[in-house]
Protein backbone atom coordinates (compact mmCIF):
# COMPACT_ATOMS: atom_id res chain seq x y z
CA UNK A 1 0.00 0.00 0.00
CA UNK A 2 3.06 2.40 0.59
CA UNK A 3 4.74 1.58 -2.55
CA UNK A 4 1.06 2.71 -4.35
CA UNK A 5 0.74 5.70 -2.13
CA UNK A 6 4.74 6.69 -3.08
CA UNK A 7 4.29 5.99 -6.56
CA UNK A 8 0.80 7.84 -7.31
CA UNK A 9 2.46 10.72 -5.54
CA UNK A 10 5.83 10.62 -7.64
CA UNK A 11 3.60 10.47 -10.49
CA UNK A 12 1.50 13.17 -9.83
CA UNK A 13 4.74 15.42 -8.93
CA UNK A 14 6.56 15.00 -12.28
CA UNK A 15 3.32 14.89 -14.85
CA UNK A 16 2.47 18.37 -13.25
CA UNK A 17 3.54 20.69 -15.37
CA UNK A 18 2.26 18.83 -18.94
CA UNK A 19 -1.41 19.21 -16.59
CA UNK A 20 -0.73 22.59 -15.57
CA UNK A 21 -0.30 23.36 -19.68
CA UNK A 22 -4.15 21.91 -19.77
CA UNK A 23 -5.79 22.77 -16.52
CA UNK A 24 -3.78 26.29 -16.09
CA UNK A 25 -2.87 25.31 -12.39
CA UNK A 26 0.14 27.74 -11.78
CA UNK A 27 3.47 25.54 -11.51
CA UNK A 28 7.02 27.38 -11.26
CA UNK A 29 9.52 25.17 -12.35
CA UNK A 30 11.74 27.24 -11.83
CA UNK A 31 10.80 30.31 -11.97
CA UNK A 32 13.21 33.24 -11.49
CA UNK A 33 11.73 35.83 -8.82
CA UNK A 34 13.49 39.64 -8.12
CA UNK A 35 12.52 41.82 -5.59
CA UNK A 36 13.66 45.52 -5.27
CA UNK A 37 15.44 45.38 -1.78
CA UNK A 38 16.34 49.31 -1.36
CA UNK A 39 15.88 52.60 -3.98
CA UNK A 40 19.51 53.68 -4.62
CA UNK A 41 19.69 57.52 -4.34
CA UNK A 42 20.13 58.89 -8.67
CA UNK A 43 23.28 60.95 -7.07
CA UNK A 44 25.13 57.64 -5.87
CA UNK A 45 28.14 56.36 -7.53
CA UNK A 46 26.82 52.95 -8.64
CA UNK A 47 24.69 54.98 -10.96
CA UNK A 48 27.29 56.38 -12.61
CA UNK A 49 29.10 52.82 -12.58
CA UNK A 50 25.99 51.01 -13.89
CA UNK A 51 25.36 53.86 -16.60
CA UNK A 52 21.83 54.48 -15.34
CA UNK A 53 19.70 54.19 -12.33
CA UNK A 54 19.44 51.26 -10.45
CA UNK A 55 17.79 49.37 -7.48
CA UNK A 56 20.07 47.23 -5.19
CA UNK A 57 17.36 43.66 -5.86
CA UNK A 58 17.47 40.06 -4.71
CA UNK A 59 16.94 37.07 -7.44
CA UNK A 60 16.29 33.66 -6.37
CA UNK A 61 14.65 30.57 -8.54
CA UNK A 62 11.56 29.55 -6.89
CA UNK A 63 10.00 26.00 -7.27
CA UNK A 64 6.24 26.39 -6.78
CA UNK A 65 2.16 25.65 -7.14
CA UNK A 66 -0.66 26.91 -6.66
CA UNK A 67 0.96 30.53 -5.72
CA UNK A 68 3.21 28.37 -3.13
CA UNK A 69 6.58 28.49 -2.96
CA UNK A 70 7.96 25.72 -1.99
CA UNK A 71 11.57 25.86 -2.61
CA UNK A 72 14.31 28.47 -3.57
CA UNK A 73 18.00 28.12 -4.84
CA UNK A 74 20.52 30.20 -6.48
CA UNK A 75 19.69 33.74 -3.70
CA UNK A 76 22.03 36.40 -4.37
CA UNK A 77 21.36 40.46 -4.71
CA UNK A 78 22.24 42.22 -7.94
CA UNK A 79 21.30 45.77 -9.20
CA UNK A 80 18.57 45.85 -11.52
CA UNK A 81 17.23 49.13 -13.18
CA UNK A 82 13.41 50.29 -12.47
CA UNK A 83 11.73 48.42 -14.64
CA UNK A 84 13.29 44.97 -13.34
CA UNK A 85 13.86 43.92 -16.57
CA UNK A 86 17.87 44.34 -16.46
CA UNK A 87 20.12 43.13 -14.10
CA UNK A 88 23.71 43.59 -13.07
CA UNK A 89 25.97 41.21 -10.94
CA UNK A 90 27.69 43.15 -8.19
CA UNK A 91 31.32 43.20 -8.60
CA UNK A 92 33.80 44.14 -5.60
CA UNK A 93 33.80 47.54 -6.37
CA UNK A 94 29.94 48.15 -6.41
CA UNK A 95 30.03 45.79 -3.14
CA UNK A 96 32.61 48.90 -1.58
CA UNK A 97 30.33 51.34 -2.41
CA UNK A 98 27.51 49.46 -0.71
CA UNK A 99 28.76 49.07 2.56
CA UNK A 100 30.47 52.40 2.39
CA UNK A 101 28.22 54.95 1.30
CA UNK A 102 24.74 53.00 1.85
CA UNK A 103 25.76 50.71 4.60
CA UNK A 104 24.86 47.28 3.01
CA UNK A 105 27.41 44.55 2.82
CA UNK A 106 26.36 42.08 0.43
CA UNK A 107 28.40 39.42 1.87
CA UNK A 108 26.76 39.10 5.04
CA UNK A 109 23.79 40.11 4.09
CA UNK A 110 20.62 37.62 5.55
CA UNK A 111 18.43 36.03 3.09
CA UNK A 112 15.54 39.05 2.68
CA UNK A 113 12.29 36.44 1.68
CA UNK A 114 9.41 36.17 4.11
CA UNK A 115 8.53 33.36 5.96
CA UNK A 116 5.69 32.42 3.53
CA UNK A 117 8.80 31.84 0.96
CA UNK A 118 11.04 30.10 3.11
CA UNK A 119 8.98 27.69 5.84
CA UNK A 120 5.04 28.44 4.88
CA UNK A 121 5.03 26.73 1.77
CA UNK A 122 6.68 24.05 2.69
CA UNK A 123 4.92 23.41 5.87
CA UNK A 124 1.46 24.27 4.04
CA UNK A 125 2.77 21.77 1.25
CA UNK A 126 3.87 18.86 3.67
CA UNK A 127 0.36 19.56 5.51
CA UNK A 128 -1.73 18.77 2.27
CA UNK A 129 0.72 16.25 1.46
CA UNK A 130 -0.16 14.29 4.80
CA UNK A 131 -3.34 14.73 4.50
CA UNK A 132 -3.80 13.37 1.49
CA UNK A 133 -2.01 10.59 2.12
CA UNK A 134 -3.58 10.12 5.63
CA UNK A 135 -6.62 10.05 3.88
CA UNK A 136 -6.03 7.11 1.72
CA UNK A 137 -4.96 5.01 4.06
CA UNK A 138 -7.55 2.18 4.87
CA UNK A 139 -8.88 1.92 8.54
CA UNK A 140 -8.47 -0.80 10.34
CA UNK A 141 -12.09 -1.15 11.80
CA UNK A 142 -14.41 -1.29 8.90
CA UNK A 143 -15.31 -4.89 9.84
CA UNK A 144 -15.90 -4.43 13.30
CA UNK A 145 -19.04 -6.39 14.78
CA UNK A 146 -20.93 -4.16 16.90
CA UNK A 147 -22.17 -6.62 20.42
CA UNK A 148 -25.22 -4.85 21.74
CA UNK A 149 -24.82 -4.19 25.83
CA UNK A 150 -27.55 -4.83 28.21
CA UNK A 151 -27.98 -1.91 30.65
Amino acid sequence: MTKKILLTTIIALSSMHFVSAKAKIPVCFPCETLQTIQELPTDSEIQKLAGQKVNLSYINNEYGILWMSIWNTNGRYILSDISNNTYFEIDPQAAKILKEKHNFDVETAQSPLSFWKTIGGKLVFSIILGLLIWGSIPSKNKNRDVKPVNI
